[in-house]
């Protein structure tokens, strides 16, 4: 299985700051989690192919192995605050995260590049199937009946000539110069229209 977008993220200060970037992208949120030892706490929006998440740092433990993965500096504001994830075969090199809140053998797939912090967090997500195939309950209606899919995500930074090699495998995502944030453009249940929603930032 070639490498698919199976999401994206945003970290963001806190959830108040969450939820206002999900009413300002149209999405709904499907569910919400706590990441034991990781330090994070996420609300999740599922399309039929990927899913959006904003996430911050909720106050809990941070382990050596997060901090060692770069994930506490970027949730403090000291790296890229922005997420991309593959599921299917590797890309690019990889680190292996040992992410605590996952079972004991676990590991994530890391973009050893993604160990910069100025560059996007590359990763794979274990056992990653899309939104629609999911069958734990969690993605639910997704956002039908308003969109079904994702057609791009313009993925706005610094120095996006840095990040092209991370990324050269996603087709629906477009490297642009500004500050960090993404902007969204869905395509709706019938196939023929789309819609983008604002820039959506940290800041």
């Amino acid at each position: 299985m070639k490498a698919e977008l199976d999401h994206i993220f945003l970290f963001v200060a806190d959830r108040s700051v969450a939820e206002r970037l999900m009413q300002t992208a149209g999405l709904v949120t499907n569910y919400s989690r706590q990441h034991p030892g990781q330090g994070t706490t996420n609300i999740c929006a599922c399309l039929d192919d990927m899913f959006v998440e904003f996430l911050w740092l909720d106050g809990s433990e941070i382990s050596a192995e997060s901090e060692r993965i770069g994930l506490g500096d970027r949730g403090r504001g000291a790296g890229s605050p922005i997420g991309v994830s593959w599921r299917g075969a590797a890309p690019v090199a990889c680190d292996p995260y040992s992410a605590p809140f996952l079972p004991a053998g676990v590991t994530i797939p890391v973009a050893k590049a993604s160990l910069d912090r100025s560059l996007p967090f590359v990763f794979q997500t274990p056992g990653g199937v899309p939104p629609i195939d999911r069958a734990d309950g969690l993605a639910g209606e997704r956002q039908r009946p308003r969109f079904a899919t994702l057609a791009l995500c313009e993925v706005s930074l610094p120095t996006p000539q840095q990040a092209a090699p991370l990324l050269q495998w996603c087709e629906r995502i477009e490297l642009v110069t500004g500050q960090p944030g993404f902007r969204l453009v869905f395509v709706t249940p019938d196939g023929c229209s789309s819609q983008c929603t604002g820039f959506l930032s940290p800041i």
